[in-house]
């Protein structure tokens, strides 16, 4: 594809998420600056679980998205599951990559654990869920939530016959900057290597040209030995966890909660 205008692309999924009207919340919500990344604080008024918390990484192809993009769903990790979730603002490509970007992240897991957070969640949705997996061993992360996400970065898992998935143009175009450092085919596929990780829990919808990613990842898990639980909610497409269906992203967000809290370790 030719170059898509990104920076019109950026302003219209700003103003997009900023003409969303907030949820409600029970807490604080907070922005403020960790060395160089932006950062927002959800804090319940209640913690059921003052020793673990959440870094939220938001999606958009890796190339678009702020603290905005995904309020709704950061606020009903919190509330949900009475937890602090920290989302993070991380660097995008074309400007940065994706090495650059999972620094970010490890700047926002050491942050929580500056608050005295214990056990970290890794929670990333769609690029969001593959910036997660690339970060999870350096962060020492307890576990992996991850809804929809990116695995092969070079696409080539995408199933071109499911009708709900993201778009695969522009996949290609954003991976191939962000994490091959201009070539696809150099993008890594991120279920090739599993050792190491952290238990992991992906819920995709059924109609997600992703699915067969997810499936191949958590089997990777399974075989290195690595405790993992896949959720496939029915009828959902890319981008399901904010959609309108409350019931589903409830229930998706609770099955997340009990698989976290069944291992000892997280």
């Amino acid at each position: 594809m030719n170059d898509p205008d990104i920076d019109r692309m950026r302003r219209e999924a700003a103003a997009r998420a900023s003409a969303r009207p907030r949820l409600p919340f029970s807490g604080t919500v907070t922005d403020e600056t960790v060395g160089s990344v932006p950062v927002r604080w959800y804090t319940p008024e209640t913690d059921a679980r003052p020793d673990t918390g959440v870094v939220f990484l938001h999606g958009g192809y890796g190339v678009l998205g702020d603290l905005d993009l995904q309020d709704g769903y950061c606020r009903r990790i919190a509330s949900i599951l009475r937890t602090t979730v920290l989302s993070v603002g991380y660097r995008l490509a074309p400007e940065a990559d994706l090495t650059e970007s999972a620094a970010d992240a490890v700047e926002g897991v050491a942050a929580l654990r500056d608050a005295g957070v214990r056990d970290v969640v890794l929670w990333g949705d769609s690029a969001g869920g593959a910036l997660a997996i690339v970060t999870a061993r350096q962060a020492r992360a307890a576990a992996l939530v991850l809804t929809n996400p990116n695995v092969d970065l070079t696409v080539s898992g995408f199933d071109p016959e499911a009708t709900g998935g993201p778009g695969r143009e522009l996949s290609e175009w954003a991976f191939a900057r962000w994490a091959g450092r201009g070539r696809l085919q150099d993008a890594p596929d991120l279920a090739a290597d599993v050792r190491g990780l952290p238990p992991a829990f992906v819920a995709v919808g059924s109609t997600d040209s992703l699915l067969p990613d997810s499936r191949r990842f958590v089997q990777q898990c399974r075989e290195a030995g690595v405790r993992a639980e896949l959720h496939v909610v029915p009828g959902a497409s890319h981008g399901f966890m904010g959609g309108p269906d409350v019931t589903t992203i409830a229930d998706v967000i609770q099955r997340a909660g009990a698989f976290i809290g069944s291992d000892p370790a997280a």
